[in-house]
């Protein structure tokens, strides 16, 4: 993202004449208007309405800073709010309070730019509710990949450990305990409530 290497339409609409630099993903919801009852003008696809500003992309960035904040076992200190600078650089700083961080972050941006993709290819459109539950399903999805690949590669069950679960969380948990890590008799337990 820092580097602008997501071709968005405002780029793309130096190059190709007839493309507009419209969002396409928000633009039967955001028009602009003044006093005068004129239509105004559309919301440019930019990198930061791509991955930040689009109403859609809000809504699931809110979705995702409400289940981050859901998960976190430890309620003191600052609520998880997801801002633009996050979204540019990744949410590091909350690695003490988060579970893999870079997991986390990495899928809501690739989520946002597969949504995206999926609407120039296909022209579905997705909400940000939708966004939200492949993104969860994806984190999910992860978690177990790395559970597998740990205990079927035991010296990469020390890595499993402190990217997921280093930091306690009330989203999923190992029975019969996340301290017991011999692999085989350890279950995948995820809170179906959150």
């Amino acid at each position: 993202m820092a580097h602008a290497a997501v071709p968005t339409a405002a780029q793309l609409s130096h190059y190709i004449p007839d493309l507009e630099p419209a969002c396409k993903f928000c633009s039967t919801v955001i028009q602009t208007s003044d006093a005068n009852d004129d239509p105004g003008t559309l919301e440019s696809e930019n990198i930061a309405h791509y991955f930040w500003a689009c109403p859609r992309i809000r809504d699931f960035w809110q979705r995702v800073s409400r289940f981050l904040q859901d998960i976190r076992t430890e309620t003191a200190g600052p609520v998880f709010q997801v801002d633009l600078r996050m979204v540019a650089t990744g949410f590091g700083a909350w690695s003490k309070r988060l579970p893999n961080v870079d997991a986390l972050h990495g899928l809501a941006v690739w989520e946002i730019y597969r949504a995206r993709a999926e609407l120039s290819l296909e022209g579905t459109t997705h909400s940000g509710e939708a966004m939200f539950i492949r993104w969860k399903l994806s984190l999910m999805q992860r978690i177990n990949q790395d559970f597998i690949y740990a205990f079927t590669q035991l010296k990469a069950a020390h890595s499993f450990h402190n990217r997921w679960l280093m930091v306690s969380n009330r989203w999923y948990h190992f029975d019969p305990g996340e301290n017991e890590l011999s692999g085989k008799h350890l279950k995948r337990v995820f809170n179906s409530d959150l």
